[in-house]
């Protein structure tokens, strides 16, 4: 169960106190559902007289809300200090499994750090090393060879095949499938002669892969994955890609073989690029965009077929006016059929 006094809060979050710090904070909700033992966050400004009428025990608020009668936790980034208060929430709500399960199936072989965690019906192979403070949840897989960092968490029906290195304090979310063969196909004479993939996936630190996320292994060399990439769930990432370090990738993110994506891009929910495509650092690739050449640092691009941000607003701007063209248009052919006419007739 959680339980927090609002001066625990306040030297967790590093954050001026205003109010008892006796207060005892058993849960977290919204301004409006908030009640006398519940944090609640102040995330916008323009929201202080929802604020004040909240029966929070207490609020992380940027400023000090007038008119609210209870403790006030202030901080320069709320958002980031409530962060923080939610990962003691979550830990308290879902604690993960503790030692190992008598029905997990370890093989001999394998390496297990100090303090690692293994729920039943999980299965680590021969060869697998699991540093310091690993976490595998009930029914998740870890293959031959399989390298996992410390502080890992790795979630139920988590498969995690051969030659895959994984580095400290990631988090696999449940069924997410990492280091399964790519789709090589090599066409001859009508027939689809399958190229295997005999490469692994390096993934980096402070990764988090969310479910139903796909990773392929490399061909010959590894699928790189950086470290502190973040994938929403049901992205997929085909062999040989590289990502470079602290990319977002929003749901249904796509990527063909052989991408390499530069560091700090974002790529919206449901974009697609082709293969042997690179991206440059720092790019935003907007929701649906379809990107099939390679994009340079620092730019925003959106569309089918992707393009710069702004030519693609026109055109979306301009495909609203279609209807109104195409009528303009008809009428202009039958005035200049018209007028064809009256001169072919004029002697």
């Amino acid at each position: 169960m959680f339980r927090m006094t609002t001066r625990e809060i306040a030297d967790l979050v590093a954050g001026e106190l205003h109010g008892p710090g006796d207060v005892v904070i058993e849960g977290v909700r919204s301004l409006e559902a908030a009640g006398p033992k519940d944090l609640s966050l102040l995330a916008k400004q323009s929201l202080q007289a929802a604020a004040a009428q909240s029966k929070a025990g207490a609020i992380v608020t940027a400023s000090k809300i007038e008119g609210y009668g209870g403790v006030q936790i202030v901080c320069p980034d709320p958002e980031l200090a409530f962060a923080s208060v939610l990962e003691k929430v979550y830990a308290a709500r879902f604690p993960p499994p503790t030692g190992i399960s008598k029905c997990a199936v370890i093989s001999p072989g394998a390496t297990l750090g100090e303090r690692v965690s293994v729920g039943s019906h999980a299965v680590i192979e021969e060869g697998a090393v699991l540093g310091d403070n690993v976490t595998i949840y009930p029914m998740a897989y870890v293959g031959r060879g399989v390298r996992i960092g410390p502080r890992t968490v790795v979630h139920p029906h988590v498969t995690i095949c051969e030659g895959v290195e994984i580095g400290s304090d990631c988090l696999l979310h449940p069924n997410c499938l990492i280091g399964d063969e790519g789709f090589g196909l090599i066409q001859r004479e009508g027939r689809s002669v399958r190229r295997r993939q005999v490469g692994g996936v390096r993934i980096g630190d402070r990764v988090e892969i969310g479910g139903f996320c796909s990773i392929d292994r490399g061909m010959m060399e590894d699928t790189v994955i950086g470290s502190g990439v973040k994938m929403d769930k049901h992205c997929h990432i085909a062999h040989n890609c590289r990502i470079g370090d602290d990319c977002v990738l929003v749901a249904y993110a796509r990527l063909a073989g052989s991408v390499t994506v530069g560091r700090g891009c974002i790529l919206a929910a449901d974009v697609g690029i082709s293969d042997h495509v690179t991206v440059g650092d720092g790019v935003m690739i907007g929701a649906g965009s379809a990107l099939m050449s390679d994009v340079k640092s620092g730019e925003r691009v959106l569309g089918a077929p992707a393009r710069p941000i702004g030519e693609a607003m026109r055109i979306m701007a301009l495909e609203g006016k279609l209807p109104e063209m195409h009528r303009t248009l008809v009428q202009l052919k039958k005035e200049v059929e018209s007028l064809k006419t009256r001169l072919e007739k004029t002697p």
